[in-house]
């Protein structure tokens, strides 16, 4: 009959205690250290869906603004403070009108065509947006009448943060591991506007694992 083992009871305590806390790392090893695109799509959650206000039909037609990364007010209108004097528009789907509003001027349009629709990633079209400046984004979805606009107010940032950022841009030149680093960077400061901002800037260079970020983003749209 063979002699079971017996450990002090201190050591036996501690053993124990190893165990569980072995346990409880494995388990959570995940959430503890989250890739960059978990922690992007914790950030920002799901983008809302803007209502394009005039329809007279039962369904309402909605835009889905991935950048500038847009707000809902408390008055319900949907709002975005830029990060860049520059910022890209990037909607989820095609649209078939954009236009640049400062109050009831309307500083640049553009429309699509019967065949060509207005899709994808358009740069900032028009002079860059000073601090704090006041402007109106109106999108039109493909499809919808010409009366159906999504609108999005734009607010300049700061001069202090408009003027760092633009710096980082200019510092970050065309190296993909620095573009990459100011995204992880913006992300872990919980500043969801700059990280997009920075991730879907026009001058941010062609990597796969860029790209695979954007694309990710794009499919995921408005959680639609």
């Amino acid at each position: 009959m063979t002699t079971p083992i017996r450990l002090p009871i201190r050591q036996a305590i501690a053993a124990l205690l190893l165990g569980v806390a072995l346990m409880g790392t494995a388990g959570h090893t995940s959430t503890v250290n989250p890739t960059l695109l978990q922690r992007l799509r914790q950030l920002i959650g799901l983008n809302r869906n803007i209502d394009a206000g005039g329809s007279r039909s039962g369904d309402t037609p909605r835009v889905c603004v991935l950048t500038p990364l847009c707000e809902q007010a408390t008055s319900g209108q949907a709002r975005a403070q830029v990060s860049l004097a520059r910022p890209a528009i990037l909607a989820a789907a095609p649209l078939n009108e954009l236009r640049i509003l400062r109050g009831s001027q309307v500083l640049w349009q553009q429309r699509a065509t019967s065949t060509a629709a207005i899709e994808g990633l358009i740069p900032w079209p028009i002079a860059p947006i000073r601090p704090n400046e006041q402007l109106t984004l109106l999108l039109r979805p493909r499809g919808a009448s010409s009366g159906d606009f999504a609108r999005l107010e734009l607010s300049g940032a700061s001069a202090e943060a408009m003027q760092r950022n633009e710096a980082l841009i200019h510092q970050l030149g065309a190296d993909p591991s620095a573009w990459l680093a100011a995204v992880d960077k913006a992300v872990k400061r919980n500043q969801a506007a700059l990280a997009l901002a920075l991730l879907f800037a026009p001058e941010n260079p062609r990597t796969a694992e860029l790209d695979a970020l954007r694309r990710d983003l794009i499919s995921r749209g408005c959680g639609t």
